[in-house]
């Protein structure tokens, strides 16, 4: 079957009089032309840019008073462990040691009020694996982590229990044209979310690009460039090659050795601008609503109201409960690997914010103009963690659409 003949094959209908907007934007290559693709195609994360135009790492909002000094300094100690551990294929230091105990998987920089701390000033945010209090996670922080900076009694900080934090792999359907929202993946995965739609820069802005994880759109690392891309994803019944939409362009691997600390997993599709459409969909009920998402793009701040849309749980909205977050994630067989300069996302109602295959959901501020803001890629025990947005679009060197 064709491209061209797939595209007739509609399962989800658009409404009656819905644009569908294809202008200038060629078609990926064929199979033997993407065979033939350098290896170059696949890009680290950029090195030596400007922090405004990464993103700037930690949490700059934050007056550095000796109080906010001694929060930092403790993040600080506790990135450093964390990324220890996961050199050693261990999301906390108590997995690595093999003890019991609460299990720090990340730290992250707050506002004390809502959960410890003065309001309005600095407190630090520590993700743990199991259940426990407050002092059993200072125990297992200063004594088997050995960080120091966080031995005082006054340093403000909280506890969320997150689980095991893994890589997050309903808009299910198979849709034609597609939008951003629903379930996709490389031919080899499950399934994940098409996160937002992009244009490649320089030599690449003829290319109509979707915006999602590495770790959907190129199997954690595993792809290469012209690997299908299909939609619906493997898990909801899509085929290879016939559920195709979408080439593999580039992805920012995601480092799993000894000390490499990780920004982003992200990745692009070059999609064949028929087969999909530059919107986003929510459900409600058994209709599908269709909007648009803005282009421009604004650092996250706690408390910010936000949304997604995406494959599992549909449309909801969270608050922003942290900054500068790192964490260890779970990758399955490809190992774990540390990630720095995260925020994480609480759910503003009775459900998550997110749900396994969410991973590659745009995240957007809740208020006019629906601004970017990050692409979510992990979670755990009621707690979403995203990349910020502006180092995803530097390091794939695209421009949202």
């Amino acid at each position: 079957m064709n491209i061209n003949e797939q595209n007739m094959q509609e399962e989800a209908a658009i409404p009656a009089g819905a644009e569908v907007e294809i202008g200038d934007f060629a078609d990926p290559p064929v199979a033997s032309e993407a065979e033939d693709a350098p290896e170059s195609d696949r890009f680290d994360a950029p090195e030596g840019m400007a922090p405004d135009e990464l993103g700037s790492e930690g949490s700059a909002e934050f007056e550095f008073d000796p109080a906010a000094e001694a929060v930092m300094s403790a993040k600080a100690e506790i990135e450093c462990k964390l990324s220890e551990c996961a050199a050693k294929g261990a999301l906390s230091e108590a997995v690595a040691r093999n003890v019991d105990g609460p299990g720090v998987v990340g730290a992250g920089v707050s506002y004390g009020g809502e959960g410890g701390g003065i309001p309005g000033q600095p407190s630090l945010v520590v993700y743990v694996e199991n259940s426990a209090n407050e002092e059993e996670v200072r125990r297992e922080i200063v004594d088997l982590m050995g960080v120091q900076a966080a031995s005082s009694d006054t340093l403000p900080f909280e506890v969320i229990e997150t689980g095991a934090i893994d890589a997050l792999t309903s808009n299910r359907s198979k849709f034609r044209p597609a939008p951003a929202g629903v379930s996709v993946g490389h031919f080899r995965i499950t399934a994940g979310t098409i996160g937002t739609w992009a244009r490649g820069r320089g030599s690449r802005q003829n290319r109509l690009l979707m915006i999602s994880n590495n770790h959907v759109l190129a199997d954690s690392n595993r792809g290469r460039f012209g690997d299908s891309i299909i939609q619906p994803g493997r898990a909801d019944g899509g085929v290879n090659p016939r559920d195709r939409i979408a080439i593999l362009e580039r992805f920012v691997t995601i480092n799993f050795r000894r000390g490499a600390t990780n920004y982003v997993d992200c990745a692009t599709g070059w999609c064949w601008p028929s087969l999909v459409r530059r919107d986003h969909v929510y459900h409600r009920g058994s209709r599908a609503q269709y909007f648009k998402v803005g282009s421009a793009i604004i650092s996250p701040r706690v408390g910010m109201v936000v949304g997604k849309t995406g494959r599992t749980t549909n449309l909801t909205q969270g608050t922003i409960r942290a900054i500068g977050v790192s964490i260890n994630v779970g990758f399955g067989s490809a190992g774990v690997a540390h990630f720095r300069d995260q925020f994480s996302v609480q759910s503003t109602e009775s459900g998550t914010f997110s749900a396994p295959g969410d991973s590659g959901s745009a995240v957007w501020a809740w208020r006019s103009g629906l601004p970017l803001v990050g692409l979510l890629f992990a979670g755990g025990g009621g707690t979403t963690f995203c990349n910020r947005m502006s180092r995803v679009v530097s390091a794939l060197g695209v421009t949202p659409l």
